[in-house]
Order: C-alpha cells, then structure tokens, then sequence
C-alpha cells in the first residue's frame, strides 16, 4: 500500500434536492467500508460547497478525485481531468475547482495534485426535496462506475476512463 492518500472530495448540500448526489455517493463508499482505491488509502471530504482552506486538503495526496452534482451533462455522470486556472467570476458558491488547483500552487509554491471531476448528473436542486428518480438512477450507475475504477491496483484504469473536459 502506498502512503500518499487518494483525496476524495464531494461537495454540495443534502437537503437540496439533486444537489446531495455528490455527498450521498461519498457517504455509500464509506458505508461500504471502502478504505484504498487503486492501491492507496483513501481519504474522504465532504462539505456543502469548495472553499480556499479545501487546499491544504489537496496537500500530501498522490490523486485527487471530485465529485459534484451537474445539470450540464447529458449522460448518467461524467469523469474528466480538471486543469488549474484563475476564473475570476465570483458567487455565493465557493470557488470552482480549477481555482482551487490554482490557488493552491499559488498558495504552496507546488504543483497541485493530478485532479479528476466525476460529476453527476440532477435536475432539480429546489430545497426541502428529495433526490429524483433519475438522479437516484445516476447516482447507482456514478457508484458502479466508481467502485470498478477504486478496484484497480493503480491508476491505468482512471486515466483511461478520463474524458477530455
């Protein structure tokens, strides 16, 4: 077993409806006692929206994997590199997680950890609602996925499973 941890990070809200996929997916792998993915430990982050303090988080591991609920994709989910770079809109919502990579060479004079998005597609994000039948439906397919990539003894099977962003 490699020391370096893979870093996995889910972020949005569970009491908004789709917005809990990413958190709901983190929360199945734990209750599935699901503790290395492709031959290192694995560490688990979960938190309503991406912040500047999630860099020191980034710090020290070999990998870092995202995951977020998306309505711009067409497919059950989506897995893709995530590449550093300052956007400089801001909103109420955190910081996007090419910001983040940025900020964090920024920050620890370092190169950011290679870093994967796998995001999952919601519809409804209202407050007060349940996940949806097809987001419940995208969250199973996202943990299959998932739990087949984590498997592998290295990351040959993540890096050919990325999709060009």
């Amino acid at each position: 077993m490699e020391s370096e941890p893979v870093l996995l990070f889910a972020y949005g809200n569970l009491s908004r409806g789709d917005d809990a996929l990413a958190p709901l997916l983190l929360e199945r792998l734990q209750q599935q006692g699901i503790v290395t993915g492709c031959g290192h430990q694995l560490k688990y982050l979960s938190d309503y929206q991406m912040q500047i303090e999630h860099v020191m988080d980034l710090q020290g591991c070999v990998r870092v994997l995202l995951f977020d609920a998306a309505v711009d994709i067409t497919e059950s989910y989506q897995f893709y590199p995530i590449t550093e770079g300052l956007e400089t809109h801001y909103t109420t919502h955190g910081m996007s997680p090419s910001t983040l990579l940025h900020t964090y060479r920024q920050t620890l004079k370092e190169t950011p950890p290679p870093t994967s998005m796998l995001a999952i597609r919601g519809e409804d994000f209202e407050l007060g609602q349940p996940l949806t039948n097809d987001a419940t439906h995208n969250l199973n397919a996202a943990f299959e996925f998932l739990t087949e990539l984590l498997s592998a003894d290295d990351f040959s099977l993540w890096d050919a499973s990325l999709n060009p962003s």
